[in-house]
């Protein structure tokens, strides 16, 4: 019997609240179905016999090695390279391998624990470099990207998105998805608004404190083609990605960038900055638009409109823009990582992580 033991980064609650819907957590926690038995130990969760196919059991830090034993633990799989991977590197069980999956490069959420853990799970070779920089065993860091599930992210027709037309009865639509902080980029976008004219409005969505960009909007005189949302249904977003003329959310620095390739897959006309990773997976004029000066106003203005108004460019890009990402497909990314499960499972039956490596190396 296979037991694989979970400490997620963010209280389940909240990816519900975001539209992840129950199917989808249950096989992003146990892909491919690996395991028998998946347990949730986290401060953050209260006990629950059976939820999204795991038992929950509310777990303080210090607990963890004395439930990890009792439940008979084979795998610790910590999500975040920070408090979560706090939890399972400082609290591990000789024999219990720990896999922390780093997400984004920003060096907070990347604590030094992170030299404690036994594999490493990055989602793209950006992250992967930042990783290297505090976990120099380079053949225990493993690049797992986000996963896209082409099921739900799929074209819709024009038909199929009528209200969304009538909801915004603008010319030219612009999404911007993403978190309202200074990573997203969104200050140039309000400002490039500007430049666009009346034709053009911009839809964004994404939690976080609006007040800034509200006041950017009046500043600009843009407030009335502003239409901000905390969150867009995971189950909704779908549509906005087919309706919107373009999807721009020019990112200053990214870990992987699901939103783009959730949005490729389903035929967006995608523009985003010209950094990695993203111009890991788009390609300018073939899939999406990339710019390079993405902090400049004028220049986001201009490809907007490009993207917007040229019919040649749209065509190749929403041709090319699903296929693009099929290397994202859920079934694939499910069996690459249940694949390395498997390996994890023959390096321990080999007692690969009954040395504590790191203290050689750190001392």
């Amino acid at each position: 019997m296979k037991t694989l033991a979970v400490i997620p980064s963010e209280p389940i609650a909240e990816y519900l609240d975001a539209g992840y819907g129950a199917d989808w957590l249950m096989d992003y926690y146990n892909p491919s179905h690996y395991f028998d038995k998946v347990y949730l130990l986290s401060p953050l969760e209260e006990d629950e016999s059976d939820f999204l196919g795991m038992e929950v059991i509310k777990t303080l830090d210090k607990e963890l090695p004395k439930r990890l034993k009792e439940l008979n633990v084979d795998v610790v799989r910590a999500y975040g390279g920070y408090w979560a991977c706090d939890m399972a590197c400082n609290y591990k069980v000789k024999g219990i391998p720990v896999v922390v999956s780093v997400h984004d490069i920003n060096p907070n959420l990347l604590h030094d624990s992170i030299k404690k853990a036994d594999i490493v799970l990055c989602v793209s070779s950006i992250v992967k470099e930042k990783v290297l920089e505090k976990f120099p065993n380079e053949s225990h860091v493993w690049i797992l990207p986000n996963r896209v599930n082409f099921k739900t992210m799929h074209p819709y027709t024009p038909e199929e998105c009528e209200d969304l037309m009538m909801q915004f009865p603008f010319t030219h639509k612009i999404l911007h998805v993403g978190r309202k902080t200074k990573q997203k980029n969104l200050d140039t976008l309000i400002k490039a608004l500007k430049i666009l004219g009346d034709e053009y409005c911009l839809i964004s969505s994404g939690k976080g404190d609006v007040e800034e960009y509200h006041k950017l909007a009046d500043e600009q005189d843009v407030r009335e083609r502003c239409l901000f949302f905390e969150a867009i249904p995971q189950e909704e977003l779908a549509r906005y990605y087919s309706f919107a003329d373009c999807m721009c959310t020019p990112s200053r620095w990214e870990g992987f960038g699901m939103v783009f390739t959730e949005a490729l897959a389903c035929g967006a006309v995608v523009i985003t900055s010209d950094i990695a990773p993203m111009n890991d997976f788009i390609t300018h004029n073939e899939n999406g638009l990339l710019i390079e000066d993405y902090e400049n106003p004028q220049k986001l203005a201009e490809v907007i409109k490009h993207a917007c108004t040229d019919d040649g460019i749209r065509k190749i890009l929403k041709t090319n823009a699903r296929n693009s990402v099929t290397k994202f497909s859920k079934e694939r990314i499910d069996t690459m990582e249940a694949g390395y499960y498997r390996q994890i499972e023959v390096m321990k039956k080999n007692k690969e992580f009954d040395h504590v490596w790191y203290k050689k190396l750190f001392g």
